[in-house]
């Protein structure tokens, strides 16, 4: 029964933060379903980042959450390295996509950055990426290996990570190669993580240049013509995200053949303060 509270962990967080959130009501009646649901979210993230800690001592028997979770604040340098490798990395893949589509002639021009367009990529990934590589590649990772070990971990959390960007406004054809993208991505940014040692700050660089980079692209810093195959760029016509896109699963399948490659030799990292047996597995 291990599973048991890993399970009940959100099943009491969501309802936590819906309830909690509709007290806006008292103050503001006209406020939208979609600000209170990005307001319940909000605050069902305070709320598992205040619990993070007692779990993580509970449940893994250790009293630096948040060292365990790969984010170590003590040697900034360090954190501040990791991150831009990762980040580095994210712009080397886009620039992969971008060439490609440069040389076939489907780019039509390049433009400047607008400054409240910067100021919004940096905000997705000190926000939201930062989030989700607490939530996923931290705490849940932690927990699949407890609960599964090493190898099926892994990917019992890449498939997790896909499922929960569900997009309601794509239909069923566009949902496999969306999620087979984001499952490939997650793949990454775990044996990323491993790659660094049990570092999340590479995982938040990678993933945050990726999301960041490509919100920059997309609000115009190019220009695509519109007779661009339209599943070169994402998933479906009303979808624009490459991680589902033609070129994007085969880059990221690419990347897994050479990270697999290097976590091979590095070895595994996962923290001592879960208390699983490895096996010796390589994924």
């Amino acid at each position: 029964m291990q599973w048991l509270p890993t399970f009940t962990l959100f099943l009491f967080l969501y309802p936590a933060g819906w309830l909690i959130s509709h007290f806006f009501y008292l103050f503001n009646r006209e406020i939208s379903s979609n600000d209170l649901s990005i307001i319940g979210t909000i605050i069902t993230f305070i709320i598992f980042l205040f619990i993070l800690p007692s779990w993580g001592s509970a449940r893994w028997k250790t009293n630096n959450l948040w060292v365990s979770i790969g984010l170590d604040f003590k040697n900034k340098f360090t954190a501040l390295k990791i991150f831009f490798r990762g980040f580095i990395f994210a712009f080397f893949l886009l620039f992969i996509l971008v060439l490609f589509l440069f040389l076939c002639g489907w780019v039509d021009r390049f433009d400047n950055i607008k400054f409240i367009e910067l100021f919004n990529a940096i905000l997705l990934i000190v926000s939201i990426v930062f989030a989700e590589e607490i939530v996923f590649r931290g705490w849940l990772m932690e927990e699949m290996v407890l609960l599964f070990g090493l190898r099926r971990g892994i990917i019992i959390q890449s498939t997790i990570f896909s499922l929960a960007h569900y997009r309601s406004d794509i239909g069923l054809l566009a949902l496999i190669p969306f999620f087979t993208g984001l499952f490939l991505f997650g793949l990454i940014l775990t044996l990323r993580r491993t790659i660094d040692g049990g570092s999340l700050w590479g995982c938040i660089g990678l993933h945050g240049g990726l999301v960041g980079i490509w919100y920059l692209i997309d609000s115009g810093m190019i220009s695509f013509s519109i007779d661009t195959p339209y599943f070169l760029l994402g998933p479906s016509k009303n979808m624009i995200n490459p991680i589902g896109s033609v070129i994007g699963i085969p880059i990221l399948l690419i990347t897994i053949f050479f990270q697999r490659r290097i976590f091979s030799r590095t070895g595994r990292f996962l923290t001592s303060t879960v208390n699983a047996s490895f096996k010796d597995e390589t994924p």
